[in-house]
């Protein structure tokens, strides 16, 4: 007994239980990406297995906390932030197994005093007992349901044999089968489809349509003929578009095919009577299904039947009758009704958009909150991180009805276990930034290790790198014949403001950037920047039709037979004007975004570029002319706007047919004229809601500079070529002079100043920090890269010269073609003071990561390039190195691990929910626990020492590119960026695998000849 409990509390078994964890974890999102959430929980998350992991996890940090004495002066700052997993993991249980959460829908002007729960219950009920069982059914795991009940002397058994989500009823024809009536019913948004046997009925709210005679329009049987019969007036419509038939209230008529009976706002269109048929159960392949089926099987012992019982989460269950004899039992699945003791009413539901835009910048509910029990009758405003908090129960504003007259709320219970989750959280980060600086922590020891190793006119410079690499312009002669346009034209045309599609008011500039990015994926074509192409293909759009400015995926290129990756306008029509892929957009269109192919994407990719170019031509982007009411959109350039006086109306239809005509040899009007009365115009009309004149300055200077493309081959330069001066000099055993080390350093400085001051420069354009999206959070990983190399490279160039090429990387992966830089209007979810914390924290973890990762790279390299002659002076660098990535490893855990449970609170304070298995968060969670593993294999006897701390980091490290690429672009979830696009793994992911197992063999052959390890 003794023996197994020291193993199961010893620190090879809790690094195994590390890397279960995060097995399963990972399993766990590949997982949910195929099959649904509900199958990620029913095999990892909500196994008896799975907290077992746990359990132990946190029996091993309990024993070794009091086995260390972790309690003691000495030691009490790594107990600290050690027993604190503990603590959180009691707090997460009592979440788990004693708190409830679900949702509240409320209607304006109505009251509701109940929830619907976010779990699932399948409930069995007779005339004398109810059976309720909370269950987790999934298409991978669907047979953990058993029941019995005893009905009329008979035990009844239920086993749950199958499960389909996503399921529909499909009636089939069959003699011993019952009547049905298969119809369809539209209010205006969709069609819902009804499978109706006698005695059914469905509200629609305020009257019933069945099968029944109790409804308000019902069908009944006559032989094999179905008939209708109403208590209201009807009218009958032909779908072949004949007249209207009028029927009356309280007549009764058979039911006419192909005819709609419109009534109350309502469509029903029945498209089948089947006077004998059975329900076929299958899956919607588009995904469009409302309900999922649980497939029972029920005996008695004599016979056995199988049931479809129908419902989903987020829904009450409909029961379905099974009669025992003469006994009914009633089964249904689906969540659980729970009342409240108050009640919320809704006064009003309020959803403000960015100016002239459909997007959402906030929504609030005006709630009154109802407790006759303790006389509270209060109002109360609830929106997104503004909770509502009353007898234990927090609501949060959630999402809403498309018709913008309801709310839907998410609701919680969970004050003890959000209380001691977040004293684990409070203890976890105290005590990781306090073992920071205590005098006898492992950090401090490192601090001190890599002492004893070492014992043995800026701004005009600034602004000269961002000039040194502007890019070259060079006509082409594709242009050949394209009129030119004064410089000082297209100037003016940059700077007028325009009313972008998300709603932001921005420089023409950006707008341009952002149209010729689309359209080409470059930002200049052909020599010539993206104002003076904008500009130009509006007005000589004839010209422009024949110029291949049309980026076109691979698989279109083949489909169409172009012969280049670029195509011209016209190349899109035929002979006859028609467009050429008409059909294959609309059959993509068809399709759910979860079902379209790739070269549906692609098709989607090249029509929305088509469009854009007649958008261009047309003149509908540019949106420069403010309305009267400044809460609707802009008019564009050719509009006949309403409000205006008459002479300010005439000059927006006619601005730019007055530019092209002034274009004209000899024309009285000068066109740098027309721009001037554009600017005036928006000063008259639009003052109140134009940014200040420097914003625009700065954005202009932004959009012409472009920092972060400018900069990156200077750390890609810099960095290569101090790393490849300094391994040089490591086998000529000579020291790099202090003018070489001073010279790179003090550019690279230089390269991380001009990023600060992008950094800074963008935050001011956008008005919130820069790591909202894909884009930025790698712009701003780079930065923490390359301040990581400055923090620890100070005396040591070679990991200067690494966190500069790393920080190069970084910053050519943000401008490859499928990254987004555009800048953007924040979603309401991410108004918040929490994207300041959460985010600037858990991203500038990957850059300590990063530069961990890297440097272990560096040394593996090191050691592939051992000698007998260079062995004392390489291995003092690995030493050194190693030290250094320990460091950096160690710094990158604690932000990650204190930045991934910020989140939590930020979760939780948003919408109810500190933890969800969303795939971004767990895949967080996986990289923090696989550092963990890292920094602690020194206590692991045949894992530790430098060599194999290296190799772990660098394989560790591709838990951060799938943290941060993975999720965004491969797996959805709410984290998800949606900015870019890929078309799957490229080639080069698979050769750089290979690379780095060819040299981690090498350096491992190295590593046993050269280097024989003691600690």
């Amino acid at each position: 007994m003794k023996k197994i409990y020291q193993f199961l509390t010893s620190m090879p078994f809790m690094g195994f239980l590390l890397l279960v964890f995060a097995i399963s974890m990972a399993v766990a999102t590949f997982t949910e990406s195929s099959y649904g959430t509900e199958a990620a929980k029913s095999i990892i998350y909500n196994t008896h297995w799975f907290e077992l992991v746990l359990l132990l996890l946190g029996f091993s940090l309990l024993v070794n906390f009091l086995r260390y004495k972790m309690y003691t002066r000495r030691k009490i700052v790594v107990g600290l932030f050690h027993i604190s997993f503990v603590i959180i993991v009691i707090g997460a249980a009592i979440t788990r197994y004693i708190s409830f959460e679900g949702v509240m829908h409320i209607r304006e002007g109505h009251s509701s005093n109940s929830i619907v729960s976010t779990d699932t219950y399948l409930t069995i009920e007779t005339p004398d007992k109810k059976l309720k069982t909370k269950v987790l059914f999934s298409e991978l795991r669907s047979g953990n349901y058993s029941q019995s009940v005893e009905v009329e002397g008979h035990r009844i058994k239920l086993k749950s044999v199958g499960f389909v989500k996503n399921a529909v009823k499909t009636p089939v024809d069959h003699p011993s089968g019952e009547p049905m009536v298969d119809f369809v019913v539209s209010a205006g948004q969709g069609m819902q489809p009804f499978l109706f046997k006698p005695g059914e009925t469905v509200n629609l709210g305020g009257m019933t349509v069945g099968f029944s005679p109790e409804a308000n329009i019902h069908f009944d049987q006559d032989g094999d003929d179905l008939y209708i019969t109403t208590d209201r007036d009807l009218e009958i419509r032909s779908m072949t578009g004949s007249e209207p038939i009028p029927m009356a209230a309280g007549s009764r008529q058979p039911v006419l095919p192909m005819h709609l009976y419109a009534f109350d706002n309502y469509l029903m269109l029945v498209k089948k009577f089947y006077p004998h048929a059975l329900v076929r159960v299958s899956k919607d392949s588009q995904g469009n299904s409302t309900e999922d089926v649980v497939i029972l099987e029920v005996s008695d012992g004599d016979r056995m039947a199988t049931l479809n019982v129908f419902g989903r989460s987020g829904q009450v269950g409909d029961p379905l009758t099974y009669k025992v004899g003469n006994t009914p039992l009633k089964i249904s699945y689906g969540s659980e009704l729970i009342k409240l003791p108050f009640s919320l009413y809704l006064d009003d539901f309020q959803l403000d958009r960015y100016i002239g835009s459909d997007s959402p910048s906030s929504f609030a509910s005006e709630i009154k909150l109802i407790d006759e029990t303790k006389g509270v009758n209060e109002n109360y405003r609830i929106f997104m991180n503004n909770t509502l908090k009353y007898r234990g129960y927090r609501f949060y504003q959630s999402s809403y009805d498309q018709d913008e007259m309801g709310t839907v709320l998410s609701v919680n219970k969970d004050f003890w276990g959000t209380a001691i989750t977040y004293l684990g959280y409070l203890l976890m980060a105290i005590g990781m930034i306090i073992a920071l600086f205590a005098k006898h922590s492992y950090f401090q020891y490192l601090v001190r290790h890599l002492k004893d190793l070492n014992k043995a006119g800026v701004a005009g410079i600034v602004v000269l790198m961002m000039f040194v690499t502007s890019p070259a312009r060079a006509e082409n002669a594709t242009l050949n014949g394209l009129p030119g346009l004064d410089k000082d034209l297209v100037s003016d045309f940059s700077e007028l403001w325009v009313h972008g599609n998300d709603g932001r008011i921005e420089p023409m500039s950006t707008l341009n950037n952002e149209i010729l990015r689309k359209l080409t994926r470059k930002s200049s074509f052909e020599g010539k920047s993206a104002d003076e192409v904008v500009l130009s293909m509006n007005l000589y759009p004839d010209f422009w039709r024949t110029i291949p400015i049309v980026k076109v995926e691979k698989s279109v290129v083949a489909e169409l037979g172009i012969g280049n990756k670029f195509a011209t306008v016209v190349d899109f029509f035929d002979e006859g004007g028609h467009y050429r892929i008409l059909d294959q957009v609309q059959a993509a269109y068809n399709k759910m975004p979860a079902f379209r192919t790739q070269l549906d994407k692609d098709y989607l990719a090249v029509d929305e570029r088509v469009n854009i170019c007649f958008m261009v031509f047309n003149g509908e982007f540019f949106t420069f002319f403010p309305p009267v009411n400044h809460a609707d959109a802009w008019y564009a350039v050719g509009s006949n706007p309403t409000g205006y006086p008459r002479g300010d109306s005439l000059f927006v239809a006619n601005s730019f047919k007055l530019l092209r005509e002034s274009l004209n040899p000899g024309g009285d009007i000068q066109p740098r004229q027309i721009m001037a009365t554009i600017a005036n115009f928006q000063q008259k009309f639009g003052a109140e809601i134009l940014p200040s004149d420097s914003k625009k300055e700065v954005e202009l200077f932004y959009n012409q500079y472009q920092p972060f493309k400018r900069v990156f081959p200077w750390y890609l330069l810099l960095g290569i070529g101090l790393l490849t001066i300094l391994l040089v000099n490591i086998f000529r055993q000579k020291a790099v002079s202090n003018p070489v080390k001073y010279t790179f350093g003090g550019l690279i400085f230089l390269a991380f100043l001009v990023h600060t001051v992008g950094l800074i420069v963008r935050w001011y354009i956008s008005g919130h920090a820069p790591w909202s999206n894909g884009y930025e959070s790698m712009i701003y990983v780079a930065w923490a890269a390359m301040l990581a190399g400055i923090i620890f490279g100070r005396k040591y160039p070679m990991v200067l010269g690494t966190a500069a090429f790393l920080t190069g990387i970084t910053l050519f992966v943000a401008h490859l073609n499928w990254m987004n830089p555009e800048i953007t209007h924040l979603v309401p979810v991410l108004k918040s003071y929490w994207l300041l914390i959460h985010v600037a924290v858990i991203t500038a973890s990957y850059g300590f990561i990063g530069l961990s990762s890297f440097l272990g790279m560096l040394v593996l390299i090191l050691y592939a390039l051992l000698r007998e002659q260079n062995k004392k002076n390489v291995l003092h660098f690995t030493d050194q190195l190693s030290t250094i990535g320990e460091l950096s490893a160690t710094l990158g855990l604690y932000m990650l691990t204190i930045g991934t449970f910020l989140g939590g609170v930020w979760a939780n304070e948003s919408w109810g929910r500190y933890w969800g298995w969303d795939p971004k968060e767990t895949w967080a969670l996986i990289t923090v626990i696989i550092f963990a593993f890292i920094v602690h294999m020194r206590f692991i006897p045949g894992l530790r020492g430098r060599f194999n701390f290296n190799v772990a980091t660098v394989i560790g490290f591709s838990s951060v590119l799938m943290t941060y690429f993975g999720v965004n672009y491969f797996l959805s979830g709410m984290h998800s960026y949606g900015k870019g696009s890929v078309d799957g793994v490229h080639w080069a992911v698979y050769a750089s695998a290979l690379a780095l197992i060819l040299l981690i063999l090498v350096a491992y052959g190295k590593h046993k000849k050269y280097e024989t390890e003691t600690n």
